[in-house]
């Protein structure tokens, strides 16, 4: 660790905390063991991949049919529905 002084000025303060903890902590660092995954470990996590976007895909469409069959055309008339209240309520008012 570097600091801004000169070199024959005396030092009367420890090193901070953070610097000691940060020490201790990049010495507990385990390393990696170097253990690749096999071919049947690669196999089986793409065909998982492949299933979780098969899912994704296929809730995505049931929502989709389900918003363009459904919920669409209720809030089509409900639309409708409000406008013609409207209409009427300013025929009544005038």
């Amino acid at each position: 660790m570097q600091t801004k002084k000169k070199a024959s000025a005396p030092r009367y303060h420890t090193s901070g905390t953070r610097y000691v903890a940060a020490s201790k902590e990049a010495a507990s660092i385990i390393p990696f063991e170097g253990k690749r995954p096999t071919a049947q470990e690669q196999l089986e996590r793409s065909q998982f991949r492949a299933g979780v976007m098969v899912g994704f895909l296929a809730a995505l469409m049931i929502f989709l049919a389900v918003l363009w069959l459904w919920v669409i055309p209720t809030m089509d008339q409900a639309v409708a529905d409000a406008q013609r209240a409207v209409g009427t309520m300013a025929v009544l008012n005038a």
